[in-house]
């Protein structure tokens, strides 16, 4: 069996790569040792830049359809509400979605993609895990095998993508590290249903001195996802009953709740760790198998998805002759920083979540929930927040693609997501392809877009806007060319387009001619 991509695991990252390579209409394989899509639900929150993806496949609607939004958040300490925090419109004006979360847990992520591959005629090789690989000239040759007959499958890619999470026999087999730790504490995951006067569509936080318990809502009739820290009494029981968990949780938060129904539930270590490269040769690594976090933010399983977004266009145009093997150097240079990045964000944030140091502690009850509750109260760190756990604010303008010559005064730079115009304005941007923005108040003729077009070494589609207020309001006051990537982010502002410096710039990831 030959492939020009082999993607192993078919989780939430590995299927939006295949997805996206299937837009690129690529040749490609994506094998899993599970039987299906996950039946847990495990990852639970979708973020607003992760809607967009979503929208870029024509699936976000359906993903409304199915979600719960969480419309903000409750801090309980001994029994007791003391904060009430509205998350409602918290992305308005920034995307088409507001929600700064949809709880649309991984399961339903899992079979929403593996549905949209199946109904553009893509199989999944399912009950078929990863066994070794090796290099033989410019192929990999892969060994799969069958996990219920034993079967033996050989597969020759060009390239081979580990979403195979945390435990990547691929990132093992290449001799990549997986530098980081482990969290001290042990923690309990379980799905329940629950009967309570508190809200069904919030998050609610209830730290107590020694445990941190947060309750999640998703979709369904009053079920919440609870997650929290192992009593210390539990911690070295190999088997842990949960009925004694919930008196536990009961006791400790003081709130007034009923077990109704506790499904799928598990206790685990929680790790933050990430590799040193995401790419090795022809062998790249995205999501867990890449980077693994703390559940703060609920950044994981979004900064997979954008790892496959960013991932997918760069195969696809090497793969098609549009693009040098350089661009994929891009791959590593430009998520490695962002997953690091990630790293320390969330292992502060879940230090003080979730430690319990007398200074941790404290710190938590008198200074940093009644700060946040006070914060959540201003636009502008309402306006910080929302980008900045959503993920739209995150750009590649310090690496090698992008790049800007504009002399205006811009609120938007190279390598950032496409400014936000107004709503269904990413609609523009939903085919595989570089979009050109020219916003100017100048008419523009046929033959004068074809020339414009000619300036790049690859197929453009063009998107003619006027100086509009919106535009105004991001500092465009004359005339402005952006040059957008199939991800949706910024490559090339230019107040002129010139060919020679076009050609000059893109020359390291590109042929030079269609």
């Amino acid at each position: 069996m030959t492939t020009d991509i082999l993607i192993i695991g078919a989780g939430p990252t590995g299927l939006m790569l295949a997805n996206q390579l299937n837009r690129f209409g690529i040749n490609f394989i994506i094998a899993d040792s599970k039987s299906s899509p996950t039946e847990q639900s495990r990852a639970l929150a979708v973020s607003a830049r992760s809607m967009e993806l979503y929208q870029q496949l024509g699936l976000s609607d359906t993903i409304l359809e199915q979600s719960t939004d969480v419309v903000g958040f409750e801090i309980f300490m001994n029994g007791k509400n003391k904060a009430d925090i509205s998350l409602k419109g918290l992305g308005k004006g920034l995307s088409d979605f507001e929600n700064l979360m949809n709880a649309f847990e991984q399961s339903k992520n899992e079979k929403l993609l593996s549905d949209n591959l199946i109904e553009h005629n893509h199989s999944i090789l399912w009950n078929f895990k990863f066994i070794e690989y090796k290099e033989e000239g410019n192929n990999i040759k892969v060994e799969l095998q069958n996990t219920d007959t034993s079967e033996k499958l050989i597969v020759t890619t060009k390239y081979l993508v580990s979403c195979e999470g945390a435990r990547s026999l691929i990132r093992h087999q290449s001799g990549l590290t997986f530098e980081g730790g482990t969290y001290e504490n042990k923690f309990f995951v379980a799905d329940t249903v629950l009967d309570w006067n508190y809200a069904y569509d919030k998050v609610i936080l209830a730290p107590t001195p020694y445990l941190l318990i947060t309750f999640f809502p998703f979709k369904g009739k009053n079920k919440i996802r609870i997650i929290g820290t192992i009593p210390k009494e539990f911690e070295n029981q190999t088997e842990i009953d949960f009925e004694a968990l919930e008196k536990v949780i009961i006791e400790s938060t003081k709130l007034k709740l009923d077990f109704k129904e506790v499904g799928w539930h598990s206790v685990y270590k929680l790790h933050h760790r990430s590799a040193n490269v995401f790419r090795k040769g022809n062998i790249f690594l995205a999501g867990d198998s890449a980077h693994i976090h703390s559940p703060a933010g609920g950044q994981g399983m979004n900064t997979g998805l954008q790892d496959a977004h960013n991932l997918a266009w760069k195969l696809a145009f090497v793969i098609k002759e549009i693009a040098k093997d350089e661009l994929l150097d891009t791959y590593n240079e430009e998520r490695l920083p962002f997953a690091k990045a990630l790293l320390y964000s969330t292992d502060k944030g879940f230090t003080f979540l979730a430690g319990d140091s007398f200074w941790v502690r404290n710190v938590r009850k008198y200074l940093m929930i009644p700060i946040m509750a006070n914060l959540m109260r201003f636009q502008k760190f309402r306006t910080f927040a929302f980008r900045k756990i959503s993920q739209i604010d995150y750009s590649y303008k310090e690496y090698s693609l992008s790049k800007s010559n504009s002399k205006q005064n811009l609120k938007f730079e190279k390598g950032d997501r496409i400014p936000y115009i107004e709503k269904g304005y990413y609609n523009n941007f939903k085919d595989p392809i570089f979009h050109l923005i020219r916003v100017s108040n100048s008419t523009i003729t046929e033959n004068e877009k074809t020339e414009l077009k000619n300036s790049f070494p690859f197929d453009i589609k063009f998107v003619d806007n006027k100086i509009t207020e919106s535009w105004k309001k991001f500092g465009v006051s004359s005339e402005l060319y952006i040059l957008i990537r199939p991800d949706q982010h910024i490559l090339l502002i230019t107040d002129k387009l010139d060919k020679a410096e076009i050609s000059s710039h893109l020359k390291q990831h590109f042929k030079t001619s269609k």
